[in-house]
């Protein structure tokens, strides 16, 4: 535990997630495979977004190559399984494995820029990785792809495919939210609001700055191997600036300042691209609008919507 983690801040949040964990739990028992598929998708585009968002909303540092990670994770595991050398649990190490050291050596690089050059960066290595999946025909299938990546027999029911990526999307979630409330966690909002400042008071910036995007990419690696599991493929656009676009868009629509922001943002970007995908093949057009009305009008994205109105709510009521 945290060196400030008190007790009841663990045991306060059981009323809050055991009622929605309970609601997930229960989402196979009325809803179709499709629906549990769409639901599945969130959850790992929600797991991806929120650990850009450690990035993003804990340091203010923004990242436009956070496919990379995803990327390295998803073919990673699924090479592995496909050429059948290693098991699905070993093969899951090895890609968590190859995901840190990625973060590790391109962190080094990364971090000794700031704001714009930061994340152009971090975007060309995200190029170079989808460069490598796209033209490597031999071993990742180029542009086809990986298709019928071999996994647990058990993992082929959408069903069992939905628990699987709960329980694990919810672990990583869980441990994520402990350490934004952690003292690095504490750290990393120092940096946010005032780089010179925390720098001042004996924070060591570069060095919170490196563990805090290895630990982001080794998370969205995670994402990137449960889309395998989901999909049983892996696709060159998993590297793409779209797919880490994506990830971008997800917190600023849910909210990059709250927590459950990007949980929130994934799950109405999931659900709005099926519906209006249904009846117009200009979803993007769509999707470029709501960026726009979210600069312009909710910066704080959703939550920080209902956020600001519960506290104007509670501060006219209270009057």
């Amino acid at each position: 535990m945290p060196a400030n983690m008190k007790p009841w801040m663990i045991t306060s949040l059981w009323p809050k997630i055991v009622p929605i964990v309970i609601l997930f739990f229960l989402f196979p028992l009325f809803l179709d495979d499709s629906a549990l598929s769409l639901i599945t998708e969130a959850l790992i585009l929600a797991l991806a977004g929120t650990a850009l968002n450690i990035l993003l909303g804990g340091c203010g540092i923004v990242s436009f190559g956070h496919a990379g990670f995803f990327a390295v994770g998803a073919y990673t595991f699924g090479l592995l399984l496909y050429y059948h050398l290693a098991s699905f649990w070993i093969a899951m190490i090895l890609a968590i494995l190859a995901v840190i050291l990625y973060g590790i050596i391109t962190g080094w690089f990364v971090v000794r820029l700031v704001e714009i050059y930061f994340a152009l960066l971090c975007l060309g290595f995200a190029q170079v990785i989808w460069v490598i999946t796209s033209v490597w025909y031999g071993v990742t299938g180029g542009d086809d792809g990986l298709n019928g990546i071999p996994i647990m027999n058990s993992l082929y029911s959408v069903g069992n495919t939905y628990y699987f990526v709960l329980t694990v999307a919810g672990i990583c979630l869980l441990a994520m939210y402990l350490m934004r409330e952690s003292p690095f966690g504490r750290y990393l909002h120092a940096l946010r609001d005032n780089r010179t400042r925390a720098a001042f008071i004996g924070v060591n910036t570069r060095q919170s700055i490196y563990i805090a995007f290895v630990i982001s990419g080794f998370f969205c690696g995670i994402a990137g191997i449960l889309i395998v599991i989901q999909l049983h493929s892996a696709f060159p656009s998993y590297a793409g600036f779209i797919k880490s676009g994506d990830f971008l868009f997800v917190c600023l629509l849910g909210g990059m300042y709250n927590f459950l922001g990007p949980l929130v943002g994934a799950f109405l970007f999931i659900f709005l691209t099926f519906f209006i995908c249904r009846y117009t093949e200009y979803w993007p057009l769509f999707m470029g609008l709501g960026i726009v009305l979210i600069a312009l009008f909710f910066r704080g994205g959703v939550m920080g919507f209902i956020m600001n109105w519960y506290r104007a709510r509670k501060v006219k009521g209270g009057c």
